[in-house]
């Protein structure tokens, strides 16, 4: 009997019998834990309130580049608080040139254990106060 750790996969799909789709390969955990962690905020969940990275209160405002560090800087820190299992290289929150309105990229370099590789994810993220000002903009242009 191994002892290998079983997580949900990411994104979420039923497999052929029906039930949730799982993997057992250690990186896939890995990064199942981060994106848990990533898109979790504070205070969901009831007997663990300090956990989550918390991603909105961090790029609050996300067009000034100087906040854009600084939340890559506490989500960098929250990673590493709460996904023990993960070395986080880097974190980088940036707003893309194309595409929807009021979604940022957060990008995390990350290496699932010690004698792994790094491997880069990217998460978008639907930013409030970015959806504000695009809809702000919109509605003076007209």
């Amino acid at each position: 009997m191994t002892n290998s750790p079983v997580a949900i996969t990411f994104p979420f799909h039923l497999d052929a019998s029906g039930k949730p789709a799982v993997t057992s390969s250690y990186e896939q955990v890995v990064r199942a834990q981060v994106i848990d962690a990533l898109m979790t905020n504070q205070g969901e969940r009831v007997f663990r309130p300090r956990y989550g990275c918390d991603v909105q209160a961090a790029i609050f405002d996300p067009s000034d580049e100087l906040m854009r560090r600084d939340a890559g800087g506490q989500i960098k820190a929250r990673l590493e608080q709460l996904v023990p299992r993960c070395i986080v290289r880097d974190v980088t929150v940036e707003i893309p040139t194309s595409g929807p309105r009021g979604v940022i990229l957060i990008t995390i370099l990350y290496r699932p254990s010690l004698y792994s590789t790094d491997t880069s994810l990217t998460v978008p993220v639907a930013s409030e106060f970015m959806g504000r000002i695009s809809q702000n903009i919109l509605e003076g242009a007209t």
